[in-house]
């Protein structure tokens, strides 16, 4: 069993935060939402409420196996322009631990150079503000570069959490999921 942390930024996209922590949890992981704001509930970005475990400034101290950064525009902004995510998002790449982030969120991978010289994919909608900052953008639904794990958006989030739970467990692990679903 592995601990994941899921991000949760107003303006997420509800598919993305949600499906991949439910694959996650239907593989046998911890899920912990947490709110980036002081609120456990936030608005998503079809204006959705997103509930959270806690706060992001109440597990500061831990550690997870993956860091999961949900896109949406509003979410994306957040997480880059975020110091604490910024640290957590460099802090876990730098300890050798997944970092995954799909559809605009890879735009917290720019101020900190996080994606110099790796692979990635993105929304292609926001693929002209990450490429210049990465070694390749590849029009992939899911793309793992080490410890990076980058994929499109809503349409890929099933696949990505069924590579996280490939990475955290087994490729058997992942498909018993892909099966039940």
């Amino acid at each position: 069993m592995a601990f994941a942390l899921v991000i949760v930024a107003p303006g997420a996209e509800e598919i993305e935060t949600i499906a991949v922590a439910d694959v996650l949890v239907r593989g046998g992981h911890t899920v912990t939402m947490a709110s980036s704001t002081n609120l456990t509930t936030v608005l998503g970005s079809r204006g959705l409420p997103l509930a959270a475990h806690t706060r992001l400034d109440d597990i500061a101290a831990k550690t997870f196996d993956v860091v999961y950064l949900p896109g949406g525009k509003g979410s994306a902004d957040i997480c880059r322009d975020d110091p604490r995510i910024q640290d957590l998002a460099e802090h876990q790449l730098a300890s050798g631990r997944l970092l995954a982030v799909i559809c605009a969120a890879p735009l917290a991978l720019v101020p900190r150079r996080l994606c110099a010289g790796r692979q990635l994919t993105s929304f292609p909608g926001v693929r002209a503000e990450v490429e210049p900052h990465c070694g390749a953008w590849l029009n992939e639904r899911v793309v793992r570069d080490r410890n990076l794990i980058t994929s499109q958006g809503a349409g890929t989030a099933i696949e990505l959490g069924l590579m996280l739970v490939e990475l955290l467990g087994s490729r058997a692990a992942a498909d018993q999921v892909a099966d039940t679903m």
